[in-house]
């Protein structure tokens, strides 16, 4: 891997909030892995799909906590992707939308989409693309609104940007409740298996009827 390819990775909002040093930061961090690779685990994958997958730090942890699941990975971010290919070298990752996914028809047992879905302008697109490539169950995750803008903004963090202390690049603002509404609107053929999260975060199981 080029330096100049390694410094754009890391470069990226990702990149950065995994690294992060700050203790605070790192322990919520820490505690969304936690809630979200037990939920992974107790679907027993045999492959998994991570869209979004950046520069590969879940992939990482999911290929640990399971690792017989067939990982499979793709971002739009082609130094993203280098980067998660040498942190992961048994899995496979590829550039690719997440509007324009790929892969075949029900080809994964479970697909996982981190951080993604706010980003976009349409995410009922990109969401009915995930399940299409899914057999079984979707693992989503999303900002918990409003308390993720309460918390930066708390700590003075993105004061200028509207709503006040949100990403500068989030589309999108669901609650818990809206975002599950969403999915099953979005989604008809899937059902909620499970709702919660790991403030601010919410994340979502749903599973294919």
């Amino acid at each position: 891997m080029s330096t100049a390819v390694h410094l754009d990775a890391e470069d990226t909002s990702n990149y950065i909030k995994h690294t992060h040093a700050n203790p605070i930061q790192r322990k919520l961090i820490d505690r969304f892995h936690k809630v979200v690779l037990q939920k992974i685990e107790d679907l027993h994958p045999k492959s998994f799909l991570d869209a979004g997958c950046g520069e590969g730090f879940v992939a990482g942890l999911i290929t640990e906590r399971v690792p017989d699941v067939q990982l499979t990975g793709f971002d739009f971010n082609p130094s993203s992707v280098e980067l998660a290919r040498k942190m992961n070298p048994t899995c496979t990752f590829a550039v690719a939308s997440i509007f324009e996914i790929p892969f075949g028809s029900r080809e994964f047992d479970v697909t996982g989409c981190f951080e993604v879905l706010e980003h976009q302008t349409d995410p009922a697109g990109a969401l009915r693309e995930m399940a299409r490539v899914t057999s079984r169950a979707l693992v989503l995750s999303v900002p918990h609104e409003p308390y993720f803008c309460l918390a930066n903004a708390v700590r003075g963090k993105n004061l200028d940007i509207r709503p006040r202390g949100s990403d500068p690049d989030h589309k999108q603002f669901w609650t818990r409740k809206a975002f599950g509404e969403f999915v099953t609107t979005t989604c008809p053929d899937f059902r909620i298996h499970w709702l919660g999260g790991s403030l601010p975060w919410t994340i979502c199981i749903a599973t294919r009827k």
